[in-house]
């Protein structure tokens, strides 16, 4: 039975208002998803203070809205997600809020590390031998993380196809992985706790020495390694 929701998140963030609004609408696929404003009806527009966009399909919508005022640390954002889930309510809630609470951590971590570089996002799907209870804990392991391994703590991050790279775990939960390097975010997706495979989401900045599409492919291989599914020719 489909039911509205709404999810609601307010951060302090280590940016001007300007920066902010430019993350949240022009840049989103660098700490989030691509914002489509082709396929949303542009509801509010007030650079760099506020925006509401809003999708309709019959009696379905789906609404993002952010109000951005200045603060002492940079900027105050309010983010607010609404509309309608049709099918498993609970599960498609609890998917939704976890997620909004990692790309908000997400976008403080652009704005502070990476705000103004070029930059680059792609994601690799782990085979549906990954939707078990404990699937997140072989991707802990492959890292070098414990299940109460604190945020802060630096790591080596083995990176498929190429060098391992020096980080630090910037976000740790049931659900999620976040690693910091130099030049990237590294986040885990443990969507097994949603019914759905595992993932890993990229996002490079400035100058790569890979393409786009051998870096995606080498993690989709080390997914398949790590879950033990056979690599597609």
């Amino acid at each position: 039975m489909s039911r509205d929701f709404r999810i609601e998140r307010e951060s302090e963030l280590p940016a001007e208002p300007e920066d902010v609004w430019h993350a949240v609408t022009r840049d989103s696929a660098a700490w989030s998803i691509p914002l489509d404003l082709s396929r949303s009806t542009v509801v509010v527009w007030e650079p760099p203070s506020r925006g509401v966009l809003r999708t309709e399909i019959g009696d379905w919508f789906n609404q993002i809205s952010f109000d951005i005022t200045p603060s002492p640390g940079g900027s105050y954002l309010r983010y607010v997600h609404s509309g309608i889930f049709v099918d498993d309510w609970e599960n498609e809630y609890e998917g939704a809020r976890r997620h909004t609470e990692l790309y908000m951590h997400t976008l403080s971590q652009y704005l502070r590390y990476f705000r103004g570089r070029s930059f680059r996002r792609f994601e690799a799907l782990a085979p549906k031998s990954s939707i078990t209870a404990d699937a997140l804990d072989r991707i802990r392991s492959a890292w070098g993380i414990a299940a109460d391994t604190p945020t802060g703590s630096e790591l080596t991050l083995p990176v498929p196809g190429a060098a391992a790279k020096a980080g630090v775990l910037d976000f740790h939960d049931d659900a999620f992985i976040g690693v910091r390097t130099e030049d990237a975010l590294y986040r885990a997706f443990g969507r097994n706790r949603f019914g759905s495979p595992v993932a890993v989401g990229v996002y490079e900045y400035g100058v790569q020495t890979r393409s786009e599409r051998d870096s995606s492919h080498a993690w989709t291989v080390w997914l398949r390694d790590l879950y033990g599914a056979a690599t597609a020719p």
